[in-house]
């Protein structure tokens, strides 16, 4: 990594908002994207051509429902606000692919996703929605909301740590509302989250950038 994507990550991982990273790498850069929580599991893998701009690949495991999705997932930072000492952003994505149920034919699926952030070196907001279709299978919506805290502000080189606190809503799960506690930690290009919902059920995030 030459000195230019160095700077460009520590500026990107420092500020991060959710889901979990920011969608959007360095120009030239590729990011590898896992997420587990009761609901569902998922990996994405994407490129980003230009700063504003990002495509890859998805496999979402809908583990309540018992379903999968795959297909190619496009996010677009639609706004970046800089201010003295804070950032906000306003992303959207969606995906295209197709769903299949245990043994089940593949049908076409896909989602459409708008997330905005806002944060400085000790605080962070952040909320998502997302709307996924597959067909005649499950039509869903999720939102999410954190509030995040640093208990220090360190510098790039430093690991860094976050703590959130999270609300989801998923109108396809039997527990439609789940409160959340999670711990972010980062360093360089690494990002890693742990948390716990309300009734046990974990959460585990992971955010490499190359």
């Amino acid at each position: 990594m030459n000195l230019s994507k160095a700077a460009f990550a520590a500026i990107a991982l420092l500020s991060a908002g959710v889901g979990h990273t920011r969608p959007v790498s360095w120009p030239g850069g590729w990011t590898a994207i896992g997420e587990l929580d009761p609901m569902m599991g998922s990996a994405l893998l994407h490129y980003t051509p230009n700063r504003h701009w990002s495509a890859g690949a998805r496999i979402t495991r809908m583990r309540e429902a018992e379903w999968t999705m795959a297909g190619a997932q496009a996010t677009w930072l639609a706004k970046r606000w800089n201010m003295p000492g804070a950032q906000a952003n306003l992303y959207f994505a969606g995906l295209a692919g197709g769903a299949w149920e245990d043994g089940g034919p593949v049908r076409p699926a896909g989602f459409a996703e708008v997330q905005a952030d806002w944060e400085n070196r000790r605080v962070m907001l952040m909320g998502m929605a997302r709307l996924t279709h597959a067909d005649s299978i499950e039509t869903a919506d999720m939102q999410m909301a954190r509030i995040g805290w640093a208990p220090y502000a360190g510098a790039y080189g430093d690991v860094h740590l976050w703590l959130f606190g999270q609300v989801m809503r998923d109108s396809g799960s039997r527990d439609r509302v789940q409160p959340a506690l999670v711990a972010r930690i980062f360093y360089r290009t690494l990002l890693l989250e742990a948390g716990l919902t309300d009734r046990g059920g974990l959460i585990l995030n992971s955010t490499l950038r190359f």
